[in-house]
């Protein structure tokens, strides 16, 4: 059986059971459900407003914020606590891996959609972390999920965890 969970080289789990529709893997700009959309968090001040934003696909998300949390994860997969990869990943291998199926940024302020995450920001002031959903296993488990979440290093202590996990639990069921 070939390496399926958390190895950024074999090829993308697109779900095939559970729910239709199903994701088309071969549509380049694929669509989410209608009732994901920006959600408007608080941080856990009870003061600062940021926002989860879904996407579906890498090629949404501005270049410098893929490279700037392809190098948060890097971190994370070198300090050998929290991810199984040995070795960092490239931009390259990065995109495809965190956003093929579905992922969410938390960005700090209140964000209406996608089309305002545009290039030239200040990321580590901006971004405050990220998480993926995708299949578990491929064929008739495919509807059973899996996350990943990244909290940036200058958010941590923040409760951004948190309330990723909560946008999760949302949104998961409804992929």
């Amino acid at each position: 059986m070939p390496a399926m969970l958390d190895d950024p080289d074999s090829p993308t789990i697109y779900r095939m059971s559970g729910a239709q529709p199903y994701p088309d893997p071969k549509d380049p700009n694929p669509q989410l459900p209608p009732d994901i959309v920006a959600r408007q968090v608080t941080l856990r001040d009870r003061i600062t407003i940021a926002t989860l934003i879904p996407f579906s696909s890498a090629s949404q998300v501005p270049t410098s914020l893929l490279a700037y949390l392809c190098d948060q994860l890097n971190r994370e997969i070198e300090k050998g606590d929290t991810y199984p990869m040995v070795e960092p990943m490239s931009l390259s291998q990065f995109g495809p891996y965190w956003f093929n199926n579905f992922a969410a940024v938390m960005l700090l302020g209140n964000i209406a959609g996608i089309e305002e995450v545009v290039e030239n920001k200040d990321w580590s002031q901006e971004c405050l972390g990220s998480f993926y959903i995708k299949p578990n296993y491929p064929g008739r488990s495919s509807h059973v999920c899996n996350g990943g979440f990244l909290v940036t290093d200058a958010s941590r202590n923040r409760g951004v965890g948190r309330l990723m996990g909560e946008g999760y639990l949302e949104w998961a069921p409804k992929l």
